[in-house]
């Protein structure tokens, strides 16, 4: 286990979070590791942080940008800094924090599994100072597929689009970096293509990473136009990538996303934003291709049947979401 992996982690505005990051980075068992922080011109102590750190473990350097860039941009500004035809990349969120064994596990999953990335569980806490771990009973379930596969894995899409909790091949980042016109939702216009590029892709249920479950995150913060066409974006790119690579199966599906993801728009504008004429946009956009899942045998008749329920009577999603809640026992 001798061989470099590159750790990108973005930072800004993230000083009560940094101490404890880093700490289980460092204290990684796998220890040959390069960690970048590329610190985002932060209003608050967080290059001080940064600074503190680089002279405590000479395997972190400081990227101290000029300008506010955001989250896609400092991601890319960390990647400049890799070599990618040797060793391995990861990302982790400043917020979040690593189970010691987290690189160990991911690199031997990786090599045991001749893998082009490996992908582990990930642990919810509401925790945000101290570092909590599960204990590690609960069996691996371990499993592999192609990257087109897990692409088709619409079950799979809300985790697979993360790019946190893998560890890639450095190569199958060299050509590709994240879109810096997004606001919100930078690793869904992104990953999925990393990923078209994976001949084999390991999956485990271990739970490794462990993610601060914030309100304040981008993906969970206030409803807002840009938040919401953005994420219609990422969408409308990945129908554009698998058009143009002629991948009909992968397209079926994208639209399948793409037509979700225009239906909890609707719904957050109704709940939040009450833009009547956004919702309207929107929402012909629905209509104008909802064919495209109803027409998709890969899809269980049930859920096709609710993309025309969907088309007359698009309020009704709520309440098969509010039911299907009960039923779980949220």
């Amino acid at each position: 286990m001798n061989e470099l992996i590159s750790i990108i982690i973005p930072v800004y505005n993230a000083e009560y979070f940094l101490d404890r990051c880093l700490e289980s980075i460092v204290n990684q068992e796998y220890k040959n590791l390069r960690i970048i922080l590329v610190e985002d011109c932060s209003k608050d102590n967080s290059r001080k942080v940064c600074e503190k750190w680089t002279t405590k473990d000479n395997r972190i350097e400081l990227v101290a940008l000029d300008k506010n860039g955001g989250a896609a941009n400092a991601r890319n500004q960390g990647l400049e800094r890799v070599n990618f035809d040797d060793g391995f990349v990861a990302f982790v969120d400043v917020d979040d924090y690593l189970h010691p064994t987290y690189f160990t596990y991911l690199y031997e999953l990786l090599k045991e599994n001749n893998a082009d990335f490996s992908w582990c569980g990930v642990h919810n806490t509401f925790e945000k100072v101290k570092m909590e771990f599960d204990p590690l009973t609960d069996p691996d379930n371990i499993y592999t597929l192609t990257g087109k596969e897990l692409l088709l894995r619409e079950d799979l899409r809300v985790m697979y689009l993360m790019v946190w909790g893998k560890l890639f091949k450095g190569f199958l980042w060299k050509d590709i970096r994240f879109d810096t016109k997004y606001s919100y939702y930078e690793d869904g216009g992104t990953t999925f293509k990393v990923i078209y590029k994976a001949d084999k892709v390991v999956i485990s249920q271990r739970k490794l990473y462990n993610y601060y479950f914030s309100d304040n995150s981008a993906t969970r913060s206030e409803v807002n136009t840009t938040k919401l066409l953005d994420g219609i974006e990422t969408e409308l790119d990945k129908i554009k990538f698998y058009g143009e690579r002629n991948e009909q199966a992968l397209l079926d599906m994208a639209y399948v996303a793409y037509l979700n993801t225009l239906l909890k728009c609707c719904r957050e504008i109704d709940s939040s934003l009450g833009d009547k004429e956004l919702y309207k946009k929107i929402f012909k956009d629905y209509k104008a291709n909802y064919m495209k899942a109803v027409k998709n045998k890969s899809l269980p008749t049930s859920q096709r049947v609710k993309y025309i329920v969907y088309r007359f009577a698009p309020h009704i999603q709520q309440y098969y979401i509010n039911l299907k809640m009960r039923v779980k026992g949220y």
